[in-house]
């Protein structure tokens, strides 16, 4: 019989009960409502692909990240679960950091979890103090996740993070989260991206994904800053762009110093987007 990991304890599932029912049996109190697959409050997430029928009615991000309905999933091997939003937190190691500018840091973080590019994560300076960044980086076999730190004159996290942590030491970041990433249904969409400051690290990992499934409709990304040297990554996309025909990169800065060059259009990313996108039924958009 199969059997569910569940906050450190193991339950024995019994034919036909479902995840839900053997888990109120075993004494833990799991949300529901209607208990028939059509409410979602039983919404859990496993470690493995769960049973098909367990994910009727989900939108295909929640299906990629094994999330699957508690009452409706009569399991046939074991799995690990966990209620969606719990706050369960990981080790993870600095393998390395370098500034992508005069204000971004990139960290680069070994963990043992599974993650989409685009999702985000929490990183934890104690206890109690915790920050959000998105992962901007494939989930591949290395497990390494790359995050894109902006330096805040008083935060308190940032600074830390850009100052004190450093490559071999130990991190708790929570379980990577979030429905903004790249699946299988976009891969006949064009995608339109834009970001400013560090929004480029989710769009970042999104292209990657989506370039590395061999995306072949267009995909216009927009980063935007105050100033050039406010941008990063410019040399890479330009790069992408040249490899990949129907990747367009477009930067943009609302002004550009005397000593800068390079190909900047100096425009509202908003008035750009707006003008070179009048029509964009049938798009994607981050």
């Amino acid at each position: 019989m199969p059997v569910i990991n569940y906050q450190q304890s193991s339950v024995i599932i019994e034919p036909p009960e479902s995840v839900l029912e053997g888990l109120e049996r075993a004494g833990f109190s799991i949300p529901f409502s209607c208990r028939a697959g059509l409410c979602q409050r039983c919404l859990m997430q496993a470690d493995s692909q769960p049973p098909p029928s367990a994910q009727q009615g989900l939108s295909e991000s929640q299906k990629a990240q094994h999330f699957f309905l508690s009452c409706s999933c009569i399991p046939r091997k074991d799995m690990t679960v966990n209620l969606v939003g719990e706050t369960a937190r990981l080790q993870g190691r600095v393998v390395d950091k370098k500034m992508l500018n005069k204000h971004v840091l990139a960290l680069w973080i070994a963990a043992d979890c599974r993650w989409f590019p685009g999702q985000y994560l929490t990183l934890w300076r104690d206890k109690e103090l915790g920050r959000s960044y998105s992962i901007a980086s494939l989930c591949d076999e290395g497990r390494v996740m790359e995050l894109h730190i902006k330096r805040h004159h008083q935060g308190l996290v940032s600074r830390w993070l850009h100052d004190q942590v450093a490559p071999g030491q130990s991190l708790e970041l929570s379980k990577p989260m979030g429905h903004c990433f790249y699946t299988d249904e976009h891969g006949d969409k064009p995608l339109l991206m834009v970001a400013t400051g560090t929004g480029l690290a989710p769009l970042y990992g999104i292209l990657q994904e989506a370039l590395r499934r061999r995306h072949s409709a267009p995909i216009y990304l927009y980063a935007a800053a105050g100033e050039p040297g406010h941008l990063y990554y410019v040399d890479r996309l330009q790069q992408l762009a040249k490899e990949y025909q129907h990747f367009h990169y477009l930067p943009l800065v609302r002004r550009r110093t005397i000593d800068e060059d390079g190909v900047f259009m100096e425009e509202d990313v908003v008035a750009v987007v707006q003008q070179r996108h009048q029509e964009l039924k049938g798009w994607k958009i981050f």
